[in-house]
């Protein structure tokens, strides 16, 4: 009957360390003004629409992933949005940083943009 109970509980232990998942930890950076934080910025999966935001230090973190590879999407309101494919592995924590650019519009853009509505 021992013998049966430790079998019990060691599939049990074994099953528990099985399920652990692998976290994603990061920071948001503006690259055009010596790499200062972007606060509240959005971090999306695409492959499993969770999203977070960073905080007043641009960082983030997204817990209790499966393994897989997933493509995380930064952005901030007036910044070029970046994609990132990353590879998580179970009971790992992979960091990674986003370094965003200002975005720039034309004239030329603006210009055409603004005809078309006419």
């Amino acid at each position: 009957m021992k013998g049966f109970i430790y079998t019990i509980l060691f599939l049990i232990t074994a099953t528990t360390f099985a399920q652990e998942s692998g976290t994603i930890n990061g920071q948001l950076l503006d690259i055009e003004s010596n790499n200062a934080p972007l606060l509240y910025g959005r971090i999306l999966i695409k492959e499993t629409g969770s999203k977070v935001l960073s905080d007043e230090n641009g960082l983030f973190k997204f817990g209790n992933l499966e393994e897989g590879t997933y493509t995380l999407v930064g952005s901030f309101t007036g910044y070029e949005t970046q994609e990132i494919k990353i590879e998580v592995t179970s009971n790992t924590s992979t960091t990674i940083t986003f370094n965003l650019a200002a975005s720039t519009i034309s004239l030329d853009d603006l210009m055409t943009t603004i005809a078309s509505t006419d």
